[in-house]
């Protein structure tokens, strides 16, 4: 989830009491009708003679989406200036009228929507035509000011080009982006109302009650006394961090508040620092079981259940963390950064009391795998969440803990008693405990501080939506116009023809795309660009290549374009990740995005590794047999053999200070490692292991 670091104003007095009331009503809506808690509380009311027929309403899924969007455009106005020189204290009249006619022209959708579905078109009347126009200038300024201006900018010369290429036929140009769902409303928002907003929503209420801030000490405590401990400290939290988060910068903005401070002072170079947080953050998109959002359109566009995403990137999103995880051991022992002080970092053995603090994750994880619909298992494990920072606050009495905890465990039980299955019931409890626990939090003695943080969460999911709902909607118009002239597929048979299906050029093309877009588009629109134009092409020659079916090579070809749509946050020029990183760091940005590409090395290797060897990604409909083991096997050791030699490499430490000689040796034997002829790596590992004990002994002799 890429964001851009643009100005926010609204953030006390009147205007944040009104985003949060905007917040409030945009996430009730989406809980009630969207996640449908209006069904299960039919469905409890019906069980004891109830009959309430209203509780049944539920409007179609491009109402609420145009709705919602109309909320998040009202917001955005409010909260985004038109320009970084604008004020930030006061809003413009002529922002909120912007703001107010945007809701009205998604509000339009819905009233005449029914009209829509009876005849499956609208007439070209003037509101019918003008209306749709409005709306999809003020989306485009909205997402300009929000997002920055690459995404609307290119979004509006794809749709210019499209309705040229249509002959200028705007009433078909209308219908197909506005009135039916091949535009704005397409699958990325679908994706981002039905799926993201429920994780959207639980990150939210996770930092507020202090998860994120726990998971970096907690973690700090554990290994920031090591050689590296500040260091491997980010890498560690930021992966935990990314189970929960899904957004690069916002993991930078988090965990690298105390990581990078840590760093600098034990001794690391600023841009170092600088460059080891982000790395490590934009890692949180790949990482199980919450990635970025990209991953739920993915879901979404390949038709399979999340769970197969998020088993087919775990072995993968190891390999990252891991193998920045040896750059900065390298890093490390080259410039002797000596361990931190014990008495300077948090209290481990005080902090392993709180250790249920983590215990959302592990439930989301349990939920998922267990096959439950993710949205419900994110909203599920809220109470889990709730439960154990009440349970953690120190300031807080035991019979305010026991009211909290006990009324929450009381409404999923009464659930289930009432008719709901387990996973409703677990659902229910889990979106109930937010107001539960506001609830009596401002009643009770001493617990106001918890729930005015509870509050805050529905004002930081809001702001959240913002981004990752326009960069959806956008790119929603781009493959909308892809769609309608038929250039996605002409595009895609295009670059089989130059590529002569030649699987190395589709991958390179692919790459590139990803990266250059990836230098003004967020990733959710990223990835739904670069799928759209090379993922069918891509497949096919995976196919062709490997003998996989063409469904799994879609899963194959659609995960190497995600892996480069989060790596566009680390590459230079843009780099928004490293740019937060040398914020918090007050490093050059220069240096610092160089490292950050440098210590992501796995993150550019591995989607050209799995895609040459898909059994990394322990496809699906593949059964575990002892060839698939081996595969699996084979390619992680391989791909850490190589991550040895490269980071040694390019560090210049491999046991010691090595020369240029052996440096240039180190990276063409890592290179060499990732062709597909097995025999070598056996050599190749006694290389390495030669040197290194060459290296040692030498070092050993001079000191």
């Amino acid at each position: 989830m890429a964001e851009a670091l643009a100005i926010e104003r609204a953030k006390s007095g009147r205007l944040a009491r009104l985003t949060l009331l905007l917040g409030v009503v945009f996430a009730v809506y989406e809980l009630v009708f969207v996640m449908g808690l209006n069904f299960s509380l039919y469905t409890m009311l019906r069980n004891i003679g109830l009959d309430i027929k209203p509780l049944l309403y539920a409007p179609d899924i491009q109402q609420s989406m145009a709705f919602l969007l109309g909320l998040l455009m009202l917001a955005a106005y409010i909260i985004y200036p038109a320009t970084k020189k604008t004020k930030t204290d006061k809003v413009p009249i002529h922002d909120y009228v912007l703001g107010v006619v945007a809701l009205a022209s998604m509000l339009y959708l819905v009233i005449i929507y029914p009209t829509v579905v009876q005849y499956g078109y609208v007439e070209a009347t003037l509101p019918n035509v003008l209306i749709p126009l409005i709306a999809i200038a003020l989306l485009l300024e909205a997402s300009r000011r929000s997002l920055g201006v690459a995404l609307p900018a290119i979004a509006t010369i794809i749709m210019f080009l499209g309705i040229m290429y249509e002959g200028f036929n705007i009433r078909r140009f209308i219908n197909h982006m506005f009135y039916a769902r091949e535009g704005i409303f397409a699958i990325p928002l679908y994706v981002m109302v039905s799926y993201v907003f429920a994780f959207v929503f639980f990150g939210s209420i996770l930092e507020k009650v202090g998860v994120g801030d726990y998971i970096t000490k907690f973690v700090m405590s554990l290994v920031g006394h090591r050689w590296g401990g500040p260091a491997k400290t980010a890498v560690v939290a930021s992966a935990l961090m990314g189970t929960v988060s899904g957004s690069s910068v916002a993991n930078v903005l988090t965990t690298g508040t105390f990581t990078i401070p840590l760093m600098k002072k034990a001794g690391y170079p600023p841009e170092v620092a600088g460059a080891v947080e982000p790395v490590a953050s934009t890692g949180g998109q790949l990482m199980p079981p919450i990635m970025g959002a990209a991953a739920f359109v993915m879901a979404q566009f390949l038709g399979r259940p999340y769970r197969d995403i998020i088993i087919a990137a775990a072995i993968p999103a190891i390999l990252y963390f891991t193998s920045v995880y040896i750059f900065i051991d390298r890093v490390t022992k080259k410039l002797g950064v000596n361990p931190i002080n014990k008495e300077l970092l948090p209290n481990l053995r005080e902090l392993a009391r709180g250790i249920y603090l983590l215990s959302p994750i592990p439930v989301v994880t349990y939920l998922l795998l267990s096959g439950l619909e993710p949205q419900y298992c994110a909203l599920g494990a809220i109470g889990a969440a709730i439960m154990s920072a009440w349970i953690y606050q120190k300031t807080l009495g035991i019979t305010t803990k026991l009211l909290v905890t006990s009324a929450i465990i009381l409404v999923g039980f009464v659930s289930y008693l009432l008719g709901l299955p387990v996973s409703a019931a677990i659902f229910f409890a889990g979106v109930t405990s937010v107001f539960v626990a506001v609830l009596i939090g401002y009643a009770a003695r001493g617990s106001r501080e918890m729930a005015l943080a509870l509050t805050k969460a529905f004002d930081t999911s809001l702001r959240s939506a913002i981004t990752v709902f326009f960069a959806a909607s956008c790119a929603g118009l781009i493959q909308g116009v892809l769609t309608m002239t038929g250039w996605a597929t002409t595009i895609g048979y295009q670059l089989v023809e130059i590529s002569g299906g030649n699987i190395f050029i589709l991958m390179v093309t692919a790459m590139s795309i990803s990266l250059v877009l990836g230098m003004g588009v967020p990733t959710t629109a990223n990835y739904i660009i670069t799928s759209t134009i090379v993922g069918t092409p891509m497949a096919r020659a995976i196919t062709a290549i490997t003998g996989i079916d063409l469904d799994l090579a879609k899963l194959v070809a659609h995960m190497f374009v995600f892996y480069f749509g989060i790596l566009a946050d680390l590459t230079p020029p843009v780099a928004l990740a490293s740019y937060a990183g040398t914020l918090l760091a007050k490093s050059e940005f220069w240096k610092t995005a160089l490292n950050a590409t440098k210590y992501a090395l796995a993150g550019y290797l591995v989607p050209y590794i799995f895609a040459l060897d898909p059994a990394l990604l322990i496809l699906p409909a593949g059964s575990m047999n002892p060839h698939t083991i081996y595969r699996i096997t084979y390619g992680v050791a391989n791909t850490l053999l190589s991550m040895l030699m490269l980071s040694a490499g390019i560090v210049g430490w491999h046991g010691t200070h090595i020369g240029k000689l052996q440096r240039v040796l180190l990276i063409v034997l890592g290179i060499a490692n990732l062709t597909p002829y097995e025999y070598m790596t056996p050599t190749l590992a006694a290389a390495y292991i030669g040197l290194y004990v060459y290296n040692t002994r030498k070092r050993t002799r001079t000191h």
